[in-house]
């Protein structure tokens, strides 16, 4: 199983989980007091869906398979996360001139489009779901604020690779040690924003079955 397979599992299954829970909860299909409804929530998801299969289905320009072919069939960053500044640097020298100024392009345009489409998903989802549960104020914000908390190590992301491509061949241990646990945070922050709306919205669901 690849790092990528450890995260992308668990999410796939969790978006079934909310689209098994919105789907049997008819009643709040359409809203008329203001708050997200299932129809709206449902064309956001289908809007990320779309940017994603065009984004990572197809070979596109300054696309993440057009990166990775450029460098000779090496997987980016953010598919393979690698920790410490030397292996980061080793798997560096193997990239090509051109490879390297694709991958850059990559960090300020396609993996931006990307995760902005799975941003207005995940702030969506938050919104639609802490609009109808009660929750302490504080866990609430937490909550709402979870998708710009992964949004932002999203970008910390982009700009340590774009630095490090940009510095090349001279050397940032420090940043380029810190990469691999940036992403590493990051993939964690994206489960977690899809998990804790997700749990909330089944536990109160259980809970009005129950009354």
């Amino acid at each position: 199983m690849t790092f990528q397979h450890i995260f992308y599992i668990p999410t796939i299954f969790l978006l079934g989980l909310i689209f098994g829970i919105l789907l049997g909860n008819n009643t709040n299909t359409v809203s008329a007091d203001g708050k997200v409804s299932v129809k709206k929530l449902g064309l956001v998801f289908l809007i990320f869906l779309i940017v994603f299969i065009i984004t990572h289905a197809f070979t596109i320009p300054a696309g993440s398979k057009q990166v990775s072919m450029l460098l000779g069939g090496l997987e980016i960053f953010d598919k393979k996360p690698i920790f410490g500044s030397d292996a980061v640097y080793h798997y560096m020298q193997s990239f090509t001139e051109i490879g390297i100024q694709v991958y850059k392009r990559f960090t300020y345009t396609i993996d931006v489009v990307f995760p902005l489409s799975m941003l207005a998903f995940l702030h969506t989802f938050s919104k639609f779901t802490l609009q109808r549960i009660k929750l302490p104020k504080y866990f609430f914000k937490i909550a709402g604020l979870l998708p710009w908390i992964w949004f932002g190590f999203d970008m910390l992301e982009n700009a340590t690779v774009f630095y490090l491509l940009s510095e090349f061949p001279k050397q940032h241990p420090f940043i380029a040690g810190s990469l691999g646990w940036i992403t590493v945070i990051k993939f964690v922050l994206l489960f977690l924003s899809l998990f804790v709306p997700a749990s909330l919205l089944l536990l109160a669901r259980k809970l009005r079955y129950q009354y």
